[in-house]
């Protein structure tokens, strides 16, 4: 078959598997100190941004991505006045954060700020100027070295981060060690979330291995997942928390803390929430398996 266009994308999600994104332009591109990078126009799906050769977050559909990371465990919590978000430069949870009335503080820890000045040229639609807004500060430098820094209390933590691929500094951040300094830094109701790679019942073993590493630090542990269409496969969360039970997560609760934020979601509600975690069958006995718990003398990358 023809290429659509005279540049493509080819994402590996298997080691013999990829998905083809047809690239209309690209906007900037090189080396930062920290990843190889590309923010480009896709075929289908708008801006995007790109991390060594993997599509992180597009126009289309990052709000399906953002709020599944953020809004469940917003909804659990009775209150979100301190957030911590952990990664998440191009500003996609930052702004999504701001609409929560109760929020007091945010503090994003990112590793990469030259890519952050990259997102805020070149991607408006995710920030949507959040990084003015008084409560949020950002910090770049090493995410444990910063994590360690800070003064704790927070009611959730988030980690938007990029994929885990070999190589990259990402694998470090979803070992037990690291996951113990982050519940050092939760509340005693806190909630901590993590993206946790591709929910494929196939090829189960990151997204089990982050679910039993977390479940080997924390006391309730709820792994999810959402179709995110320009991943090319289902994509897979973790929930935990040590006071909160996510099993609380009603239906009347989910749609009564929804109501209370100043911007309505586009793609979270109790519908969705209910269809995020009624797992596949496969999936479910995969994550029953469980994975291995990842350390630090012993990390896991995602396989591509």
């Amino acid at each position: 078959m023809k290429p659509l266009w005279d540049k493509q994308i080819e994402e590996y999600i298997g080691p013999a598997e990829c998905h083809v994104h047809a690239v209309r332009s690209v906007l900037s591109t090189g080396r930062t100190a920290r990843q190889a990078f590309e923010i480009v126009e896709l075929g289908g799906y708008g801006r995007a941004m790109v991390i060594e050769g993997r599509v992180q977050s597009t126009e289309a559909d990052e709000a399906a991505y953002h709020e599944a990371l953020l809004l469940p465990g917003y909804c659990l919590l009775p209150h979100t006045r301190r957030v911590l978000c952990l990664g998440g430069a191009n500003g996609g949870v930052l702004h999504r954060l701001c609409a929560m009335p109760e929020l007091t503080s945010v503090v994003q820890l990112d590793i990469d700020p030259e890519l952050h000045r990259h997102s805020l040229t070149h991607l408006p639609h995710m920030h949507r100027g959040a990084q003015l807004d008084p409560r949020c500060h950002l910090e770049f430098g090493d995410p444990r070295g910063l994590l360690e820094q800070q003064p704790g209390g927070f009611d959730l933590v988030l980690a938007d981060l990029p994929d885990a691929v070999e190589g990259s500094p990402t694998p470090a951040l979803f070992t037990r060690e690291f996951y113990r300094q982050v519940k050092a830094k939760l509340g005693p109701d806190g909630v901590f979330v993590t993206q946790a790679g591709p929910a494929n019942f196939l090829d189960p073993e990151f997204f089990a291995s982050v679910a039993s590493t977390l479940g080997s630090v924390f006391r309730h542990v709820l792994p999810y997942s959402l179709a995110v269409p320009a991943y090319g496969i289902p994509w897979g969360f973790v929930l935990a928390s040590d006071g909160l039970d996510p099993a609380a997560l009603t239906e009347e609760l989910i749609e009564r803390r929804l109501a209370g934020l100043t911007a309505e979601p586009e793609c979270y509600d109790a519908a969705t929430h209910r269809h995020m975690t009624a797992l596949p069958l496969r999936l479910r006995r995969a994550l029953a398996a469980a994975g291995r718990v990842i350390s630090d003398a012993d990390t896991l990358a995602v396989r591509v």
